[in-house]
């Protein structure tokens, strides 16, 4: 039941993303959209505006994103309890994004983003270790009955 329960809400979360980040943004004057394939220049970005609450809520948003997926991926697909598994999927996942994003009007693809989201499935994962190592998510049975 828990493996239902834990897939149905990763096709809930994923969808909603692919939602959220293809649709049409509008941003603010001020806040450029431009396309990034340098790895880290977005981040220092994020690092030098720490008083900013546009700025903040970009980088928590790119971290929290794909957090699910190490969270409950592994519950739901058994192949996936393997954190370099998570990493894979999520890196996957989040380059199908960036470049989608590329063609949506106010949108802009960005390394950084890919690696933010990559961290966030990757702490979501290890959320799920400790949780199962203080008993709070047993690990996944593979009985059929499951």
């Amino acid at each position: 039941m828990i493996r239902l329960i834990s897939g149905l809400f990763l096709v809930a979360w994923l969808v909603g993303s692919f939602a959220f980040t293809l649709r049409a943004a509008h941003p603010l004057p001020g806040q450029v959209v431009t396309d990034n394939a340098i790895p880290f220049t977005t981040i220092r970005i994020y690092l030098d505006n720490l008083d900013s609450a546009f700025w903040i809520s970009q980088a928590v948003g790119n971290v929290l994103l794909l957090l699910p997926l190490g969270l409950f991926g592994p519950i739901a697909l058994p192949w996936l309890d393997r954190w370099w598994r998570v990493v894979l999927v999520a890196a996957l996942i989040s380059i199908v994004i960036e470049l989608a994003q590329l063609f949506v009007p106010d949108r802009s693809a960005d390394v950084d983003d890919v690696m933010l989201n990559v961290i966030g499935a990757l702490l979501g994962y290890w959320l799920l270790i400790v949780l199962r190592l203080i008993g709070r998510f047993g690990a996944v049975r593979s009985s059929p009955a499951d």
